[in-house]
């Protein structure tokens, strides 16, 4: 049988026929080379199929209409928070401005928008959200007027990037929840490394201007016990800024943290009516104006059951004109934080 075969084959390699007989073995071979290349053939269909599979599912995942981005770096917007809903909102609205701010060429994974305190969404949730979206590092942008010791020690320590005991446990005692993340995290500078305060702080004056040379300004501002020379140069160049855009030649003002003591505040409103008879009170306030401070002064002499009823209230009589905004809502605030986190992967990819 061995040899039949033997024979057959090397019939097929010498046979010169013209391949139309019936029993040609040199035909039978080629029909038998023509039937094994469609399995070959078959294969290179599957892979190319599965190439196209992956090319949809990658552009459906980093399309135009993508909503996250893994492996890219993720934005964690980190502002201070407070008992008054009011306030958290005008901040909570940035994470969608943001997103717009972008466009389609965004370089983040995520965006969070979270608060040191007072409110939800918190930091260490930030953190968990990035970290479980994929994201390969973190850029924190602090919503914080100018430095002080929650931009210094508070916001590094809850984002796990400095350890401190007393620091960690204050914050613990606040209701804080630390958290240890192994995606590494880069944090910015805050809004005084700009223009953004004096371009908005002027627009809030030429919105109360009448009568610029009868007038003085008063610019209110937190201030920082831990880092006082930073917010004094700071206030000073804004308000310097503001009088030289306006034509205002007396311009004045104060370290008044809200629901802190007013009575610098009162102090230099009080003077500034010595030299103006009108006097333009803004406030270098995330997310509210000056009136609602102001009111709680006022309330403290006027009303029945007040702290200070039968004393004379040093700002009666004044002429004053106050900004019922802060800094929110304002592109610019927008745009500051694009800039910054944009400008952050573009130098250190």
């Amino acid at each position: 049988m061995k040899d039949t075969e033997s024979q057959e084959v090397t019939s097929a390699k010498t046979c010169s026929c013209s391949g139309q007989c019936t029993d040609c073995q040199c035909k039978k071979t080629r029909e038998n080379q023509s039937m094994s290349r469609p399995v070959p053939f078959s294969a290179v269909t599957v892979m190319i199929w599965l190439l196209v599979l992956c090319v949809a599912a990658w552009g459906q995942s980093n399309g135009p209409g993508a909503t996250s981005k893994s492996g890219g770096p993720g934005l964690l917007i980190v502002a201070h928070g407070s008992p008054a809903n009011v306030w958290n909102q005008q901040v909570l609205e940035q994470e969608q401005k943001v997103r717009a701010g972008f466009g389609d060429d965004s370089p983040f994974a995520e965006i969070k928008v979270v608060f040191m305190e007072f409110a939800e969404p918190n930091v260490a949730d930030g953190l968990c959200a990035l970290e479980k979206a994929g994201c390969s590092r973190i850029v924190a942008v602090p919503l914080l007027i100018a430095p002080s010791s929650h931009s210094h020690w508070d916001i590094p320590a809850l984002l796990g990037i400095y350890s401190d005991p007393q620091v960690e446990k204050a914050l613990r005692d606040e209701g804080a929840r630390l958290v240890r993340t192994a995606v590494p995290v880069t944090v910015t500078t805050t809004l005084d490394k700009s223009d953004v305060i004096e371009r908005i702080m002027l627009k809030r004056v030429r919105q109360l201007s009448r009568d610029p040379k009868r007038e003085a300004v008063v610019l209110l501002a937190h201030g920082s016990e831990a880092i006082p020379p930073a917010w004094d140069r700071f206030m000073r160049r804004t308000v310097t800024y503001l009088c030289g855009q306006t034509g205002i030649s007396y311009g004045d003002w104060a370290a008044v943290g809200v629901g802190q003591e007013y009575s610098r505040a009162a102090a230099a409103m009080q003077e500034a009516a010595r030299h103006k008879d009108r006097v333009i009170v803004v406030g270098a306030y995330l997310s509210m104006g000056v009136t609602r401070m102001h009111g709680r002064w006022m309330a403290r002499f006027n009303e029945p059951g007040g702290e200070m009823p039968g004393m004379e209230n040093p700002l009666q009589g004044l002429n004053l004109e106050l900004a019922e905004q802060g800094l929110l809502p304002d592109e610019l605030v927008t745009q500051w934080i694009v800039d910054t986190a944009r400008s952050e992967v573009q130098r250190h990819p």
